[in-house]
């Protein structure tokens, strides 16, 4: 992985909208970015859609050149579109998409992403890297135990009939002229993050299996010439600790500089802050832009243990490092 000169992140979609707090100078607000591109007053008409879900625009210069990823496209295609369109972003100089995992909130929205790309670009295709786990039925179950189905991510076909080159692998990939690190499978080494207790899969035969650990989940890394790496994990149904551990230990010579995303220490995994945020520490890291799925009972322990390193993720948000 080539390090890149400049790296700029534009969140599309995010649980949150907050241009109120404080921000340090490397990340501008929604307000502030719309008034910079014209925005005459301020109205609602001019702004974005908090939604559940995620998805971010990943933009590095290097060797002089500007390439561009987009990480995920949140849970709908209607939010997707409109946030994309009042941001003002070009989909056009998007080269290739990555979908972190098999969930609908980070998945529904790559159908109208892709047409977006393609109209921007003069219709040509675009990569898409998938693993091949991500398709099947998900669900989570009730308090009686019944199966509480969730939406499938779209299919390859679908995918494909829309503009994606689509990459079904299980293995890492390096991409955008080895801009961007994709990771493969992550290890599961800590003995507290389980994955996502209690979800199921579907099989062949209609019947459920148990399906916690998800082995479809990946993360995107990019190395900031003096900085270091900086990770973006989704989710982190593999576990924040976990994703850390594997980004270290497949670039030991680049030191950790910060992590982005959804951590998921909301719901029933709030049981694991403490150990959670103690064994970050070990990370030292100087940016960590908690969103989605993170929760605010763990951004509140993160903010007290970390101070200013804590910067939560939010829709419109510009990071630039």
């Amino acid at each position: 992985m080539k390090a890149v000169e400049q790296l700029e992140i534009m969140v599309l979609v995010d649980n949150v909208t907050d241009s109120l707090s404080s921000n340090p100078p490397f990340v501008e607000s929604e307000f502030a970015f719309l008034r910079r591109h014209g925005m005459k007053w301020l109205s609602g008409q001019c702004l974005c859609c908090a939604a559940h879900g995620l998805s971010c625009l990943i933009t590095v210069r290097v060797d002089g050149e500007r390439r561009t990823l987009l990480f995920d496209t949140g849970p709908d295609e209607w939010v997707f579109e409109r946030n994309v369109t009042r941001l003002g972003v070009d989909l056009g100089v998007v080269k290739a998409m990555v979908l972190s995992h098999g969930h609908w909130d980070h998945g529904a929205g790559m159908p109208r992403a892709l047409q977006m790309i393609s109209q921007g670009n003069g219709g040509k295709s675009v990569p898409v890297y998938l693993h091949p786990e991500m398709f099947a039925l998900r669900a989570t179950r009730g308090r009686d135990g019944t199966p509480q189905p969730m939406e499938p991510v779209p299919s390859v076909d679908v995918l494909a009939g829309n503009g994606g080159d689509v990459v079904l692998t299980r293995d890492e990939q390096s991409v955008l002229g080895d801009a961007f690190y994709v990771s493969g499978e992550i290890p599961r080494t800590t003995p507290f993050e389980r994955g996502f207790p209690g979800q199921v899969r579907q099989k062949p035969d209609g019947s459920w299996e148990p399906d916690e650990i998800m082995p479809d989940e990946r993360f995107v890394a990019v190395h900031v010439a003096g900085k270091g790496l900086v990770v973006f994990t989704a989710c982190s149904h593999a576990g924040l600790i976990n994703v850390l551990l594997h980004a270290r230990a497949r670039f030991p010579e680049v030191p950790l500089y910060g992590v982005m995303g959804g951590f998921h220490l909301s719901g029933t995994t709030e049981a694991i802050i403490p150990e959670t945020v103690a064994a970050l520490k070990q990370f030292d890291l100087k940016l960590i832009a908690a969103g989605h799925c993170t929760g605010w009972r763990a951004i509140n322990e993160l903010a007290t243990a970390y101070g200013s390193a804590v910067v939560p993720s939010a829709v419109g948000k510009i990071y630039r490092l």
